[in-house]
């Protein structure tokens, strides 16, 4: 099934997937406050540990992003997720675990 994301405000169909052969959870080495841009040719995953009042941006470029996730001061909201689609780059400023699905 396609997947169908908002780019810039337009609706976007594809059919790359996430969890086809090859993919696998990773350990990364990433940087806070550092752009990462998703270049695997599909979808990727995000399984993130963000310390206490922290977020995570995703975007077209570095100067067209949202912020998807962002905590507050309670632990159980430590623990976050999200999908990156392809060609989309990637930033949080805060955290203790960092796994990507690719």
């Amino acid at each position: 099934m396609p997947i169908v994301h908002m780019a810039d405000g337009t609706v976007t169909q594809y059919n790359a997937a996430i969890g086809t052969s090859g993919h696998s959870w990773q350990t990364v080495s990433r940087s806070n406050n550092t752009w990462y841009q998703n270049t695997t040719g599909h979808p990727i995953q995000l399984a993130i540990g963000l310390l206490t009042s922290k977020q995570i941006w995703i975007g077209t470029s570095t100067s067209s992003y949202i912020q998807v996730v962002g905590t507050g001061s309670d632990p159980s909201e430590a623990m976050n997720g999200a999908i990156i689609p392809d060609d989309h780059y990637y930033k949080t400023d805060g955290y203790r675990t960092w796994t990507e699905f690719r």
